[in-house]
């Protein structure tokens, strides 16, 4: 007799690697969207860190009762902390635009204005400082569940690897050029790659797990 738990886990599992997919969309929605009005904007933006979350949630499951190691313990802990602080950097950030684009809007003298864009320039440093600390947890977690995946009966071993090699690429860039972004130093972003690189692999987990048989309770 199936429990509640066998009977949850594999729901979880599917609106994970649903809300995969979701955030991964949402993530590049955010960037090229910039007609939608701004609370659907903001709502899109924040959306997808939780997504994350979620996410984390049924691949490791999915994982765990595969096989379960220390680092897919690890990888699943530094993801929801990474995703926490992508949420966290985002709400500042987009708030320190906010209270930019206010004062601007009060038409200071060239002195004040001078002295708010300094502020700014200030301000926005400290999210984009917390922007490294999250690609720190983000791709320690998806290069420890790379390596999970490529061990991983259910998916292709050159998918986990691939995704092991673009979280290392992107942390060590982040790394030589702290703490300018890799991008604004000349370098190359390996982030948008790690991005699709998550799409392909959300999509590929949905497959597998919504072309599984459904167990029939005796």
């Amino acid at each position: 007799m199936m429990t509640p738990e066998t009977t949850t886990l594999p729901a979880l599992q599917k609106i994970g690697a649903i809300a995969g997919i979701l955030s991964i969309v949402f993530y590049f929605s955010s960037a090229v969207m910039s007609f939608l009005p701004e609370p659907i904007l903001l709502a899109v933006a924040f959306s997808f860190p939780l997504l994350w979350i979620i996410s984390f949630m049924g691949l490791y499951r999915f994982l765990k009762a595969q096989n379960h190691t220390p680092t897919l313990e690890i990888g699943y802990l530094f993801g929801i902390i990474g995703a926490a602080l992508a949420c966290v950097l985002l709400v500042i950030q987009q708030a320190n635009f906010a209270w930019h684009d206010l004062a601007m809007e009060g038409n200071p003298t060239e002195e004040a204005a001078a002295l708010l864009k300094a502020s700014f320039r200030g301000a926005n440093r400290v999210q984009a400082s917390m922007d490294v600390a999250f690609d720190i947890f983000i791709t320690i977690a998806w290069f420890l569940f790379g390596i999970n995946i490529a061990k991983s009966t259910s998916f292709n071993r050159i998918l986990g690897w691939t995704g092991s090699l673009l979280a290392v690429g992107l942390l060590t860039l982040n790394m030589i050029t702290f703490p300018t972004a890799p991008a604004e130093s000349g370098l190359f972003d390996l982030g948008p790659f790690l991005g699709l690189w998550m799409l392909i692999f959300f999509i590929w987990f949905s497959v597998i797990l919504f072309k599984k048989k459904r167990i029939s309770l005796p």
